[in-house]
């Protein structure tokens, strides 16, 4: 009798041992406010405020920009000039291409020195 009841409560505590890593796991892994679940919500959220951060400089940034474009002509007249190509009808723009890697060497093979700093583009008023 004594054994067939130790065997049971062996079989018991198995059980409520058993029942105890499937709560524990269940509270730490699989339930729906389980610790890894919000453990990962936790870092979407963090990798969300820091794109947001991000795009909430840029827009501040484009917001600036806007502004001294609307409040101050010489920046747009930069903008136009540089962007847009516009030019003020007593100016001649000048387009230089970059030297590429092979005008380079045929220069060095034939003696003649090319400029450091290749001007793309000139304007020169009339």
């Amino acid at each position: 009798m004594k054994k067939q009841s130790n065997k049971n409560r062996r079989f018991l505590n198995f059980i409520y041992v058993l029942l105890i890593l499937l709560l524990l796991s269940w509270i730490l892994f699989w339930g729906n406010n389980s610790f890894y679940k919000k453990w990962k919500l936790k870092r979407k959220i963090n990798r969300m405020e820091q794109q947001y951060n991000a795009l909430k400089a840029q827009n501040d940034s484009l917001a600036n920009y806007n502004y001294r474009l609307k409040t101050d002509p010489e920046a747009a007249e930069e903008v136009a000039r540089e962007e847009h190509g516009l030019i003020k009808s007593d100016e001649t723009v000048f387009i230089f291409k970059e030297a590429t890697n092979d005008s380079l060497k045929q220069e060095q093979q034939s003696g003649k020195k090319s400029s450091k700093f290749p001007v793309t583009k000139t304007i020169i008023k009339k």
